[in-house]
């Protein structure tokens, strides 16, 4: 894109310069940012490039879409999402996925629509490079997962947990991790199935003085880069 005059703050407050560059769609970003001078404006340029890219490219996001479009994940550990309610915490999960290469599932009942605008706007660009695969029922998840080849384990995440979530050689090759609705944490089936399936109910220490509970994606955070470390750490997976 050829802009004939791109104005940017110079040096003196008082004085604006005048440019001339071919600039990227990064800086047509930053662009459209600068036209605002407030966060809630800033966030709102934001959301209107991406809604403007989405249109001129003729896109419209589905979780069909997401799944066929990410070139390559991790093998060794997968991420699951049973009954998530908040779609910016879906978002935001989505975007740690993004970020390590891990696939994501999502089990329903949800408490949003898998194409809603809030759930796009939570993960913007990188729906698209997340594996992600939408069961219908808790069922239909566990059957899936056990018609995968072994070796695999289901670690579930909660409060009433009793394992440590960082204990040594806690992980292996194989994993999945869950990770309940904000309300009400994992269902009694995924407790349940976490033991039979050789796997643990695990645990991340809090004071809970002033809070009854982490925020989901910041569990998810937590429990995902620990068993990421524990598996690069363990051999010949390392990846940087």
């Amino acid at each position: 894109m050829l802009v004939n005059r791109l104005y940017c703050q110079s040096a003196s407050p008082m004085a604006l310069q005048p440019q001339t560059a071919t600039v990227s769609k990064s800086w047509e970003i930053l662009w459209y940012a600068r036209r605002r001078h407030s966060d809630v404006g800033l966030k709102r340029s934001l959301l209107a490039f991406a809604e403007r890219e989405k249109v001129e490219q003729g896109e419209t996001w589905s979780a069909d879409q997401a799944s066929h479009r990410q070139g390559a994940h991790r093998k060794d550990i997968n991420l699951v999402l049973v009954n998530p309610q908040i779609p910016q915490n879906a978002g935001s999960v989505a975007r740690t996925c993004a970020a390590t290469s891990v696939a994501l599932h999502l089990v329903k009942p949800l408490g949003f629509d898998i194409d809603s605008r809030k759930l796009k706007r939570a993960g913007l660009d990188y729906w698209p490079y997340v594996v992600v695969k939408v069961h219908d029922s808790w069922e239909a998840f566990y059957d899936y997962f056990n018609n995968q080849p072994d070796p695999k384990r289901l670690f579930g995440y909660s409060k009433f947990g009793q394992a440590y979530y960082a204990t040594p050689g806690l992980y292996q090759a194989g994993d999945w991790l869950m990770f309940g609705a904000e309300t009400t944490g994992l269902p009694k089936e995924a407790h349940a199935a976490a033991g039979e399936t050789g796997g643990a109910m695990v645990k991340i220490p809090m004071l809970e003085t002033h809070v009854r509970s982490l925020n989901l994606a910041v569990s998810v955070g937590v429990g995902l880069y620990e068993a990421i470390r524990q598996l690069d750490c363990a051999g010949d997976n390392l990846q940087h």
